[in-house]
């Protein structure tokens, strides 16, 4: 699925858990979700400064900036949503 994350306005493509149940969402709802964040090891082809970003993931790096990120990279970055509550 596909949603609007509100603090960067942009759009962010997220796999559900097998767990979580893809019909307590409703369309046109804002949630505030727990997701967990994947990037890749290998950052090959990624511009140099942009290499500190992914080298330093073991730093809190926001959820925002993983948001931004993707958009630069599609491919090393992958979100995944784990529950969601109603706003």
């Amino acid at each position: 699925m596909s949603v609007i994350d509100i603090s960067t306005n942009l759009p962010v493509p997220l796999e559900a858990t097998d767990d979580f149940s893809m019909e307590s969402l409703e369309l046109e709802k804002g949630y505030f979700a727990t997701l967990k964040i994947y990037t890749l090891k290998n950052i090959g082809k990624v511009e140099q400064n942009a290499v500190e970003f992914f080298e330093a993931l073991d730093v809190n790096q926001s959820a925002e900036d993983f948001i931004k990120a993707y958009w630069l990279y599609p491919d090393k970055i992958r979100f995944e949503l784990v529950e969601a509550e109603p706003l």
